[in-house]
């Protein structure tokens, strides 16, 4: 299989955790008062709790925390499979406020989305690794696809599904390369290095696609905890920023063995999957940085050609099967809502936020199949850029009418299963 960006796992996968989305913007969001911690029902009393030997998992076996850990991935995949938020609550860390609302917010976006509650989550422990604070990292598997690595810790004879706080993780790290501007942690040294590379490869697989790349460096922050960027989009693995105050060309991307990482395809490692992920974050920055953002209007030229630049044919193939089951994300609503449920607006999809992304995906792969390549698609990014409207700029670029277009697209996404 070709390596893919994250979000080419199965539409199941998008639907448990949206986590496997790229950026949201290409601006930084307005950092909004964050809603509350928990608006669910107080834990019952008469919640499940395993029973340890002790509250300090030094004096555990690993035989008893696997036993207590596999207990409390049984009550999270039944809080998905019956849409139980207070079965959730039972198993997510209270105390750590930023990662409550990152778990709880990709649980109800996933309940509320096309596919909510189709699917039956079995989760398989396949081991644990003991960290420092009384941490530990669970590596455990969904059905026998894809496989994810998560930190609990023991709360009152409960393991609860958590992250370090900001002290834990260690002062930052900066280290200066002839292309980026590293910022990492020392939590995560295992594998920082290892994502330094996968990032100049990023920019090496842009500059093939696209044929040039900015001069300016990126400054890329390597996160192992949500709790780093506390208002960040609670959907992202990774993030292109143009500007965040100061600072600017910024990458934030997430360490596997962390919940904001969430899972990855068995067949290609956490490496395989971040490697894309990765070449559609830094084609945000080329797309911004050498090609001055063209098509700025659509949020879909913007994710599409990150995803095309991302070899992310997988999305198509996506799209497909959600276009056959009937549920399809337009170009352009036009049935009148002031909430637009569309292509162009992608970023405020009130729902199917994740498979927008196959859709925006298809539309950038069929222009540059029918109509002259990469070169066709600037052509009519550009002229949307000087016409402000989506239909004129295609009847400019391409000499034919929006429905057209609209229908040939259409069309050609059938076949593409």
């Amino acid at each position: 299989m070709k390596t893919k960006h994250s979000s080419t796992l199965s539409l199941t996968i998008l639907v448990l955790l949206i986590s496997q989305l790229a950026c949201q913007a290409l601006t930084p969001k307005p950092q909004a008062t964050p809603p509350p911690a928990s608006t669910s029902a107080p834990v019952p009393t008469n919640a499940p709790v395993v029973t340890q030997n002790s509250t300090d998992p030094t004096q555990l076996s690993d035989n008893e925390i696997k036993a207590g850990i596999q207990e409390s991935l049984d009550l999270y995949a039944q809080a998905y499979n019956e849409n139980k938020p207070d079965a959730l609550e039972q198993v997510l860390d209270q105390e750590n406020k930023p990662f409550h609302r990152i778990v709880r917010s990709r649980f109800d976006e996933a309940q509320k989305s096309s596919y909510g509650g189709s699917f039956d989550y079995q989760f398989t422990l396949l081991g644990i690794t003991r960290r420092d604070f009384g941490y530990v990292v669970a590596h455990f598997q969904l059905w026998n696809n894809y496989n994810a690595d998560w930190p609990f810790r023991l709360v009152d004879g409960r393991w609860v599904l958590t992250e370090p706080t900001v002290e834990q993780v260690g002062e930052p790290v900066i280290t200066e390369t002839d292309h980026f501007i590293f910022t990492t942690y020392p939590w995560a040294d295992d594998v920082n290095q290892k994502i330094m590379d996968l990032m100049e490869t990023a920019r090496a697989n842009v500059e093939k696609v696209l044929g040039k790349v900015p001069d300016e460096k990126a400054n890329v922050k390597i996160m192992p905890i949500y709790g780093l960027s506390p208002f960040n989009p609670m959907g992202a693995i990774a993030l292109y920023n143009k500007e965040k105050g100061p600072i600017k060309n910024i990458i934030e991307v997430y360490t596997p063995e962390s919940y904001a990482y969430s899972f990855y395809a068995v067949n290609l490692g956490w490496d395989g999957e971040l490697q894309t992920t990765l070449t559609h974050e830094y084609t945000h920055m080329a797309h911004a940085r050498s090609f001055g953002q063209a098509g700025r209007l659509s949020d879909w030229m913007s994710e599409g050609l990150a995803e095309y630049v991302a070899n992310a044919d997988g999305e198509v193939r996506q799209a497909c099967q959600a276009f056959q089951s009937g549920t399809f994300i337009p170009i352009l609503d036009e049935s009148g809502a002031v909430s637009k449920q569309d292509l162009m607006h992608m970023y405020t999809l009130e729902k199917d936020f994740s498979l927008s992304y196959g859709f925006a995906t298809s539309l950038v792969y069929f222009t540059v199949e029918n109509y002259g390549g990469l070169d066709g698609f600037w052509k009519l990014a550009t002229a949307l850029d000087e016409t402000s409207d989506f239909k004129k700029a295609v009847q400019k670029a391409f000499g034919i009418t929006y429905e057209e277009y609209n229908n040939k697209w259409q069309a050609w996404l059938k076949k593409q299963c």
